[in-house]
């Protein structure tokens, strides 16, 4: 009788701890899957890109770029200069599910002058709701920096307007700094 008594009190505890684990695992997950909503960024499927080397933009002749920043949530697409290095390359480029950038900060050296250069652009009021499918980029012109919003959309080659930017050329383009010509 005290075997099967034991036995008993084993199963008992067994099952009450059984229990507590499930109840617990049920809580973690429950965490897990709720946590994510409240502090991670909402990710869509875009990019952002430059190519100071494209057979249209080219501006990486006359530019050492120092740093960029396409907001702060996502660290695949900012990059700045740390010794050894003197200069960032003039491409880059990130496609795939990503937050998308509050603005958009870039410093350079103007070769000629050696004159530094920054600018922080706010993307809020200038980016579409849905940024799915849309390509963010940039060319420097000498003191002066240019975002273009480049959508999904296909356009024909003999369509205005060309832009600075060679991704102008295949896809319907807009500046939207400094002067902005898309309209929501």
């Amino acid at each position: 009788m005290n075997g099967s008594f034991y036995q008993a009190v084993m199963r008992a505890a067994r099952r009450t701890c059984l229990r507590i684990v499930l109840g617990a695992l049920v809580l973690a997950l429950g965490a897990c899957t709720a946590a994510p909503s409240q502090s991670q960024p909402k990710l869509v499927f875009h990019s952002f890109s430059f190519d100071g080397k494209g057979s249209g933009d080219q501006w990486g002749a006359s530019i050492d770029l120092l740093e960029y920043s396409y907001g702060d949530k996502y660290r695949m697409v900012r990059d700045k200069v740390e010794p050894p290095r003197e200069r960032l390359g003039p491409q880059s480029g990130v496609t795939g599910a990503m937050p998308v950038g509050d603005f958009l900060y870039v410093k350079w050296r103007v070769k000629a002058t050696g004159e530094v250069r920054e600018d922080r652009v706010d993307l809020r009021p200038l980016l579409p709701a849905d940024m799915d499918h849309h390509r963010l980029t940039f060319v420097i012109e000498g003191r002066q920096l240019y975002v273009y919003l480049v959508t999904p959309k296909p356009k024909h080659e003999d369509d205005p307007p060309l832009l600075k930017t060679t991704k102008s050329r295949y896809h319907v383009t807009y500046e939207i700094y400094p002067a902005n010509t898309y309209k929501h």
